[in-house]
């Protein structure tokens, strides 16, 4: 799955495309991977190379006028995309759980790319009233906090940058789509 800081840049991206100004939008694209239960939170499907969240499935249960069933809706969409459109290509991230290392070297130069504001989001996602794992949460927020920069292997800036771009306008498609 994505980092948290590519699930935030892509709520920054299709906000503004759709003009969707809302906290609550912002906290549903953070919602199923601080869920207690990451079945429920992310109920997958087999998709062409990876299990992928069951799309049709949320479309059919969430209530896509409601903004934080909107973000989760759109956190589902990019881990849908992320593992059929651009882990293929890199699957030797999830072997020895790379992936997450390269996350954290990355991660701080997306955010700056996109100028996402951190202290905002931390601000937002760290108010939770609803009924999440709060050792996730603080893993998140670590994350997107961390300014730890290197040379990473497999995920490049640009290749990230580019990919978060054009998912977020088939994301916004889709999202038209299903909500009407």
């Amino acid at each position: 799955m994505p980092s948290i800081a590519c699930h935030m840049i892509v709520a920054k991206l299709v906000s503004e495309k759709l003009n969707i100004k809302s906290d609550d939008y912002i906290i549903g694209n953070l919602l199923p991977d601080i869920a207690k239960s990451k079945e429920e939170s992310h109920k997958k499907v087999q998709g062409n190379y990876f299990l992928v969240p069951d799309i049709k499935y949320f479309k059919e249960t969430l209530d896509l006028k409601n903004k934080t069933d909107l973000g989760i809706l759109t956190h589902l969409l990019l881990d849908k995309h992320f593992l059929e459109e651009f882990m293929p290509h890199n699957n030797k991230l999830f072997e020895d759980k790379t992936i997450y290392k390269e996350y954290d070297l990355l991660n701080y130069k997306l955010i700056k790319k996109f100028n996402l504001d951190v202290d905002y989001l931390v601000k937002i996602l760290s108010n939770f009233n609803s009924n999440i794992d709060k050792d996730k949460l603080k893993l998140n927020l670590n994350c997107l906090t961390n300014k730890e920069t290197g040379n990473t292997v497999y995920l490049k800036l640009d290749e990230v940058s580019n990919f978060l771009f054009e998912v977020s306008d088939k994301i916004c498609e889709e999202i038209k789509e299903y909500a009407g």
